[in-house]
């Protein structure tokens, strides 16, 4: 195929795409990636959200929806590359009228989990439901033994025990 049919065939694959289809196809080209050095919160994501060394699941959605579909999440509430703190996007999901609660994610939908009762601990992006209400995700920050402070961007299956709700932006 020629390069010329290659970005057209890219090009078809994005047009009237959702944005979080958009973002979804950016969070899988980072699977695999670890924060470096371990331990440390260090991640190319933290440096292109201005805070590296944090906790970065919620700048990893934040840069993907940027990134891969040109929305800030959280526009107007908080800095020009989206939202830090997991929350924060909880509460302007909600007031900006694109919060599903626990209605059934579509891929691109933002997953908010919630494994204490209190605030909501950690972000992810829905990449497809599995069923009985287990959904599958992509989520930066994560890790086997380690669901919200991980290191990892990862896929993770989820329960539906584990999600406090779902967002889905609108295009």
């Amino acid at each position: 195929m020629s390069p010329t049919g290659s970005v057209a065939a890219a090009i078809g694959e994005t047009a009237g795409a959702t944005p979080g289809l958009l973002a979804l196809t950016e969070a899988r080209r980072h699977l695999g990636l670890r924060e470096s050095p371990p331990g440390s919160n260090r991640t190319p994501f933290g440096r292109w959200f201005g805070e590296d060394g944090v906790p970065w699941c919620a700048i990893f959605v934040s840069f993907c929806f940027k990134v891969g579909a040109g929305v800030v999440l959280c526009a107007g509430e908080t800095g020009p590359n989206g939202c830090a703190y997991v929350p924060t996007i909880e509460t302007w999901l909600r007031s900006s009228g694109q919060w599903l609660g626990s209605a059934a994610p579509r891929p691109g939908d933002i997953a908010i989990f919630n494994w204490d009762g209190g605030v909501a601990d950690h972000a992810g992006i829905v990449e497809r439901s599995l069923g009985n209400g287990r959904i599958a995700t992509i989520e930066g920050n994560t890790g086997i033994g380690n669901d919200a402070d991980g290191g990892l961007v990862m896929r993770r299956v989820r329960r539906p025990g584990d999600v406090d709700g779902f967002g889905r932006i609108r295009g």
